[in-house]
């Protein structure tokens, strides 16, 4: 999980539109062409990017798309957002810090139920390694990192006692009980991708034969339908300290996201930590890792790039990413990678 300031990725993503000029070919005989509409602004941190490829007769449901989201984006992040204290999770880690909410639980809206019961199953999924109940640990490092000294053990045994995900009951229907006092929530590492399955729902019900890729700073990406028969392909490239190595994927109706532990780097008593903590221990990653994750659902490849950071590259990796269905691959500075059979796949032929 990380603390600190995120910068652009590490491992970077470019679309590749070979041919890709509007209007585009035709996908068949008696297929009407298609053609590119596009946008892009500042969104939850980073640079959002929308690509649709439409018939010309729905370009002006494309656009209206496009309108949509420029507006359910920000109201999303005031649902997700710990840095907003008017959001929906601000209002709900006030509860969650009242002994209160013991006794009494406490009532969440669905969307917020929604993508607390994703960061669940991530939990479940990666034995721990991602666990959105990491907020007082974020706290304990953020406040050493800025007073530039190491934190205590004290420090790190008061706030491991009080994260963990077992310690929240999603009973259904909107309520939630906390079986420990104190926890405090952060869904950084999931809300990108839950915003994007958003989108993409909303996307395949106004455009159901149109194909689309969605993209948050070049880490988060859904992937719709298939733009020219070859799915939308991807250029992977790392261009940080584990070299420069690069593949091009390709995708149709999946998301895909990549994390690093290089991507912010803090400094405390002279040597350089990475920004990606374990929840597990409390201690930070010192090891560099990237993640890349394919998932049926973004907000499991967001939550699953972050977990195997932590996790590493090895056969526990590899045991728990088949347990979770899921396709990835995973760096580090050592040498050591680990591929999925599935991602090995899903590389496009040279």
């Amino acid at each position: 999980m990380r603390f600190g300031r995120v910068p652009g990725p590490i491992i970077c993503l470019m679309l590749l539109c070979v041919g890709c000029a509007v209007p585009t070919m035709p996908l068949g005989l008696g297929t009407p062409a298609r053609i590119a509409v596009s946008d892009g602004w500042l969104a939850m941190g980073t640079f959002f990017e929308i690509e649709i490829r439409v018939q010309i007769a729905n370009e002006a449901i494309a656009r209206d798309f496009i309108a949509w989201a420029r507006e359910e984006i920000p109201r999303l992040e005031k649902v997700y957002s710990r840095h907003d204290s008017d959001s929906e999770l601000a209002e709900l880690n006030r509860s969650l810090a009242s002994n209160d909410i013991l006794s009494g639980g406490a009532r969440i809206d669905e969307e917020l139920e929604s993508i607390l019961f994703a960061g669940i199953e991530v939990w479940e999924g990666s034995g721990g390694a991602f666990d959105m109940t990491i907020g007082p640990l974020v706290e304990v490092w953020i406040d050493a990192v800025a007073e530039g000294r190491w934190p205590l053990v004290e420090e790190l045994r008061a706030a491991k006692a009080r994260i963990g995900s077992e310690g929240l009951l999603l009973v259904g229907a909107g309520a939630l009980e906390a079986l420990k006092p104190g926890m405090q929530i952060d869904l950084d590492g999931i809300s990108k991708g839950a915003v994007l399955d958003q989108l993409r729902r909303r996307f395949e019900k106004d455009l159901p034969y149109a194909a689309a890729l969605f993209n948050f700073g070049e880490s988060s990406i859904v992937a719709i339908g298939d733009p020219d028969g070859e799915g939308w392909r991807l250029e992977i490239r790392s261009r940080g300290a584990l070299g420069e190595n690069g593949n091009v994927i390709r995708l149709r109706d999946r998301a895909l996201a990549v994390s690093s532990s290089l991507g912010t780097v803090s400094e405390i008593a002279g040597e350089r930590v990475s920004n990606i903590i374990d929840p597990r221990t409390g201690s930070i990653i010192r090891e560099g890792v990237e993640a890349i994750v394919l998932a049926d659902r973004a907000a499991l490849s967001d939550g699953w790039s972050t977990a195997l950071l932590v996790v590493g590259a090895n056969r526990e990796a590899l045991r728990l990413l088949e347990k979770a269905g899921l396709e990835a691959n995973v760096l580090e500075s050592t040498g050591r990678t680990i591929s999925t059979e599935g991602w090995e796949q899903a590389l496009a032929q040279p």
